[in-house]
């Protein structure tokens, strides 16, 4: 029998990868992973090997609570759910413990017990940090890999990470979208939170990857067109698999909206213009989100 198609979905941050996880999970043809992160390829360093471990521990013991609610309501179609899940989360934590001559043990994680699918995925927006050695490993690991890189209007992206940010570092006196603008203005005075700009550096990532990635085994698709029914049946092709129509139409994890200040956007604009400028020469058209980001300035 073939082997699955292993798709790498390595981000951007905040452009609809939690989407495609949730329509590649209910698509017929796929069989995904209970823990879309597997943060397997960013974490050979032990520090960050460590952090992970200990961020996947707490999540199963919350699973756990969640299960002991379903038992006490007698939801048994949720006590099956929270086995499977905790199942593939303990797992997971053996093959980042493993040694990983080989990356076997992941391997075997990734694809044991779904067998018949055409397609297993990775969806781990970190991995796109990644050197072009580990990318290189990872596009070994099988004949059958392809790397998958979501773009949005860098605006709007750069936005929602920092609101992001902003949520998980608010303390309950902070008001939200004073924490979020201050993120932004420190960003653009100071030089802080750099790893937002990382995180979206389109022309440095593409580059990266068209070096490392067979044209072929490579899409860069824009997350905007994601959601029209050419864009889907674009990515469904590039993995093989047929057309679906999706559960969810509208994205995942979309956070409050926040008004980033009139005086700060002409500068995060500026900040971004090259990004533009370069996925219009080098990717395509620009889609209309992106033309009318611009066109405010």
């Amino acid at each position: 029998m073939t082997a699955p198609t292993l798709l790498y979905c390595i981000g951007a941050t905040k452009a609809g990868t939690t989407w495609l996880y949730r329509y590649l999970h209910d698509h017929p043809e796929c069989a995904m992973p209970a823990v879309k992160e597997a943060h397997y390829w960013d974490t050979f360093d032990t520090d960050r090997r460590e952090k992970q471990l200990i961020a996947y521990r707490a999540r199963i013991r919350e699973m756990r609570a969640a299960k002991a609610e379903a038992i006490a309501a007698n939801r048994g179609w949720q006590v099956d759910n929270m086995d499977r899940r905790i199942n593939e989360m303990k797992g997971l934590i053996a093959a980042l413990e493993a040694d990983r001559t080989g990356d076997s043990a992941y391997a075997a994680w990734l694809t044991e017990g779904r067998s018949g699918a055409k397609l297993v995925a990775d969806i781990t927006p970190n991995y796109a940090t990644l050197s072009d050695e580990d990318l290189a490993r990872m596009r070994d690991l099988s004949p059958n890999t392809k790397f998958l890189y979501l773009i949005r209007d860098p605006l709007d992206r750069l936005w929602s990470h920092i609101r992001m940010q902003a949520r998980r570092q608010r303390q309950a006196h902070e008001q939200y979208e004073k924490k979020a603008n201050n993120i932004l203005y420190r960003m653009l005075n100071r030089g802080h939170e750099t790893h937002i700009l990382e995180r979206g550096d389109y022309p440095k990532i593409i580059r990266k990857l068209r070096r490392v990635i067979p044209e072929g085994r490579l899409l860069i698709q824009f997350a905007e067109d994601m959601f029209t029914p050419e864009g889907l049946a674009r990515i469904c092709t590039f993995l093989g698999i047929a057309p679906a129509k999706p559960a969810v139409e509208r994205t995942a994890n979309k956070g409050p909206e926040v008004v980033m200040l009139d005086k700060l956007r002409p500068r995060a604009l500026g900040l971004l213009n090259e990004h533009y400028e370069w996925v219009a020469r080098n990717v395509g058209p620009l889609p209309q989100r992106w033309q009318d980001n611009l066109a405010r300035g």
